[in-house]
Formats: C-alpha cells, structure tokens, sequence
C-alpha cells in the first residue's frame, strides 16, 4: 500500500527542473576541476567523483527536503519523502532484479562506450580532451600507489554509497510519484531526465535512457523503490568491483620493481 501523504503533482516542467538542476550546478564544478587536474596529469574521473560527493549529492538533498518539507507544514519524514516504499516478493529480486543488474552492467561497461566511439568525434569533437570521461585503463598506470588507494575508496564513497543511492532516492524514490498522475508514460519520462541530467556526458544519454527506463517501469509497477536501489546499486557494485581489478593490477607491492 502506499503511504498517505501530502504529495504534490508536479508538471512536465516542474519534474524537469528538479530532475536537471543538480546536474546543471554539477556542470561548472566538474570543468573547472577536470581542467585544474589535467594541468597535474591526474584523470578526469577525480573530478567526477568530488563533483558527486560535494555537489550533486547534498544538493539534491536539499531540494528534495526543501520541496517535501513545503508539502507537509515545514515536517520531513522518509515516508513522506519516498511514498513508494511498499515490500516485493524475493522473487522479484531474483528474477528481474539480477538480470537487470547484468543488462545495466553490459549497458555502461559495454554498450555506453561504443556508443560513445560513434558520437563523440562526430558530434562533440569541440570538446576539450579532458573533458571527454575515458574509460581507457592505460590511464590510471601513471597513478602513484597512493593515488590508485584514493581513487578506490572515491568511487567507493561516491560511485555506490553516496552517487547510486541518492540518484535513485531522488530520481525514482522522490520524483517518480510526485509524476504519477502522468499514466503509462511518467517511467519513461522519468528515464529521459534522468538520461539527460548526465550532462558532463551527453553521448551516454540514449544507453542510459534504454538502462534506466525497465527500472522505472519495474518502480511504477511495484510502487516500491526498493527494487530499483537493488539494482542501481548492485550494478555500480559490480562496477566497482571492476574498477578494483583495473586499479590494483597497476599497485606495485612492496618487493615489486
């Protein structure tokens, strides 16, 4: 059942501003430290990361506690904040959960950067070079040790604890029911924000509208987040756990030349 609260309906345009503005603020932050750290040999995806951790994170709570606490008399609870919170059955977890882990894995790791291959010379090669996210792992060999430990612990922090849980609390846990009213089509205009809200990487905006759209669907239909954190996060886990194999093999250990 869904919790009774004072919800608002929020229009097309209403559901676009909160959906983009962290991702408009995010922008700047993102140029401006992707181009002081290129200056020191250091990769781009710091930049990224502090972006989310300092940025995107606390002001996307701040928006959402703001606008729920305007709703409800200037009073904040979860319940009202995240309407959709109903329990599913462990089979939905199984069965559709784990395989959209898989599909939303293949989707950034495999698809999103050949999609990437096609559209950046072709319609973003005004763009400077470090600003362009590469996802070659050459990059990271010139790291010191040190530097390869703080990039773990920061996609750690801001990949999956901080990035994936606040993307989807606000995205499908805070704005999905507020855009309800909207029938059949407010999953999928949900996906389409929440695509376009990645704009330090416009060429990854149609994989991840197609990565995003079952989640939202599976969201409205179970009227339950609880599903799509399990995938969201599970996939930045897998993620990550990627990224670990990449970083460690280029730490030296002691007794290595």
């Amino acid at each position: 059942m869904t919790n009774k609260t004072n919800m608002t309906n929020l229009t097309a345009g209403q559901a676009a501003k909160l959906q983009l503005l962290p991702g408009i603020a995010s922008l700047p932050v993102f140029a401006v430290l992707a181009w002081l750290l290129a200056k020191q040999g250091v990769p781009n995806i710091f930049a990224l990361l502090l972006t989310v951790i300092l940025v995107e994170t606390p002001l996307s709570w701040a928006i959402l506690v703001r606008h729920v606490r305007k709703e409800n008399g200037g009073k904040f609870s979860v319940a009202a904040a995240f309407p959709w919170m109903a329990s599913v059955p462990w089979w939905t977890y199984l069965l559709l959960g784990i395989p959209l882990i898989v599909f939303s894995a293949v989707m950034v790791a495999g698809v999103s950067p050949k999609v990437g291959e096609a559209l950046i010379p072709a319609f973003f090669s005004w763009l400077p070079d470090w600003f362009v996210m590469h996802q070659d792992p050459a990059m990271f060999s010139s790291l010191s040790r040190e530097l390869l430990f703080l990039l773990w612990g920061a996609m750690l922090l801001g990949m999956v604890l901080l990035g994936g849980f606040t993307q989807e609390l606000y995205s499908r846990g805070f704005l999905l029911p507020r855009m309800a009213h909207m029938g059949k089509m407010a999953p999928a205009y949900n996906a389409f924000l929440f695509a376009v809200f990645h704009l330090i990487a416009p060429w990854n905006w149609i994989s991840f509208f197609l990565m995003t759209l079952p989640w939202a669907y599976m969201v409205w239909w179970c009227r339950s987040i609880r599903i799509s954190l399990f995938i969201h996060v599970g996939m930045l886990s897998l993620q990550w756990l990627g990224m670990t194999v990449v970083l460690f093999g280029f730490v030296s250990l002691p007794g290595q030349s």
